[in-house]
């Protein structure tokens, strides 16, 4: 079972890095062979982009060219596995995890909002950046223990180090967590360089 899993994930993750339309379809594949919602993201859809990455790396332009194409066939694998993730009735814990208003790579904020969700966290997140006011909500949950933040664009650095000082002047005992490029420049308090970093960080 393992072999085949593992063969189903190869699968997936080779058809978003692709733009294979059959995406979702393998991702439901894999559900109904019970490999979890996690372990598809982990390593179908974030398996995905690390190739993307190296694909980048060795060929700009014509990664650049399949982008448009893996964006859109992640996005209905995770419209499939949302459907499949249900809210725990007693979560161990609230994360919110967001980007800031202009920030223009917002995929792996919607990976890891969905992989924690899988686990059962209570999760404040949403499609638009935030600014600080949006947090309002989050910030008076007292099951609020973490605020994740993925921040790649360097002209966005003092926003996101604003929202995190915000964030903290209302709720110390928050943890923050960053992952991308500027990760290390805007004052949180861990840096995670991958999805394991992340989930390691949160005792998850």
């Amino acid at each position: 079972m393992a072999s085949q899993s593992g063969e189903l994930l190869r699968r997936l993750a080779d058809s978003i890095l692709r733009g294979s339309p059959d995406s979702q379809g393998l991702a439901q594949l894999c559900l109904d062979q019970g490999v979890g919602v996690d372990e598809i993201l982990t390593k179908g859809v974030i398996g995905a982009w690390l190739e993307f990455a190296d694909w980048y790396n060795r060929d700009p332009d014509a990664a650049l060219k399949g982008w448009m194409e893996s964006y859109n066939a992640t996005n209905r694998v995770l419209r499939l596995l949302e459907s499949v993730v249900k809210p725990t009735e007693d979560p161990p814990f609230a994360a919110a995890v967001v980007a800031v208003r202009g920030e223009g790579h917002v995929l792996m904020r919607d990976v890891i909002a969905l992989l924690l969700k899988s686990q059962g966290v209570k999760v404040y997140s949403g499609r638009k950046g935030v600014v600080p006011d949006d947090l309002a909500e989050p910030i008076s949950d007292p099951k609020l223990k973490w605020l994740v933040i993925s921040c790649t664009e360097s002209e966005l650095n003092d926003q996101v180090s604003g929202l995190i000082r915000w964030a903290k002047e209302r709720r110390p005992d928050v943890k923050v967590v960053a992952g991308g490029p500027q990760a290390g420049r805007v004052g949180a308090d861990i840096v995670a360089s991958d999805p394991t970093d992340l989930l390691k960080a949160l005792g998850l």
